[in-house]
C-alpha cells in the first residue's frame, strides 16, 4: 500500500495538464479575466439600454474604450492577447474558467444588493 500512493501521486501529478507559457507581450491571464468580465457586463447593459432606443454598438465601442483605459491597455493589446489565447485551448479554458468564478461573484453580489420584490399571499 505504501508503495502504491507515490505511484498514484506521480501519476496525478504528471496527467495534470500543464498551460503553456505566456509571453511578455501578451495581457496576463489575470488581467485579461477582468477585462472580459467588464466586457460581458458592458454588452449586457449595451443590450439592455438598446431596448430603449439606444444605439448599442455605439455604446459597446463607448464601455469597451473604457474598459481599455481602466486597464491601461490598447484594443491591438487586447485583440492580439484573445488571439493568443483563442490558439491555446487550455489557456482559454482556464481563463473562462476564471471568468465564470468571477461573474458568479459579481452575481451574488448583485442579488445581495438588490431589493426584494414582495409578493401578496393569496
Amino acid at each position: 500500500m505504501k508503495r502504491i500512493i507515490p505511484f498514484i501521486l506521480l501519476l496525478c501529478i504528471g496527467c495534470k495538464q500543464k498551460l503553456p507559457g505566456i509571453p511578455s507581450s501578451v495581457i496576463p491571464i489575470e488581467k485579461m479575466k477582468y477585462i472580459l468580465v467588464d466586457m460581458h457586463i458592458a454588452d449586457g447593459v449595451s443590450q439592455t439600454k438598446a431596448q430603449g432606443g439606444v444605439n448599442e454598438k455605439q455604446l459597446i465601442r463607448e464601455y469597451y474604450a473604457q474598459i481599455y483605459k481602466n486597464n491601461g491597455v490598447t484594443e491591438q493589446d487586447y485583440i492580439k492577447s484573445y488571439h493568443f489565447y483563442e490558439d491555446n485551448p487550455a489557456l482559454l479554458n482556464k481563463l473562462y474558467e476564471d471568468v465564470l468564478t468571477e461573474m458568479s461573484k459579481v452575481e451574488a453580489i448583485e442579488s445581495k444588493d438588490s431589493i426584494p420584490v414582495k409578493q401578496d399571499k393569496k
